[in-house]
């Protein structure tokens, strides 16, 4: 649904070994952002991938799948994983599935 979090959540933090995820809505909107975290940055020899500052997205058709529609991941696809109570336990990006570290509200 459009707006909100699925379930009714009212947001989402989520990592995984080198990125920070954060999905949130501002009532009218769901976005996702996702940041390097900044030690791994600091650490790094190479020129790191910027990080995605909040982008909206959009559900399609199905069990808690999405697609980001603008920004620099627009048209990346992803779902949200639930556990058997139905409360959501993480996201994944492409591939990449990030934990949830937020309590589910």
């Amino acid at each position: 649904m459009p707006g909100r979090a699925p379930g009714g959540e009212a947001g989402l933090e989520a990592v995984e070994d080198g990125a920070d995820l954060d999905v949130a809505t501002d009532g009218t909107r769901l976005t996702l952002a996702v940041r390097i975290k900044p030690e791994i940055r600091a650490a790094s020899t190479e020129q790191m991938p910027p990080d995605y500052p909040a982008a909206a997205i959009g559900f399609l058709p199905g069990d808690d799948e999405y697609i980001v529609t603008e920004g620099g991941l627009a048209g990346q696809r992803g779902c949200f994983s639930r556990g058997t109570d139905g409360t959501i336990t993480g996201i994944d990006l492409a591939g990449r599935l990030f934990g949830r570290t937020s309590p589910a509200s």
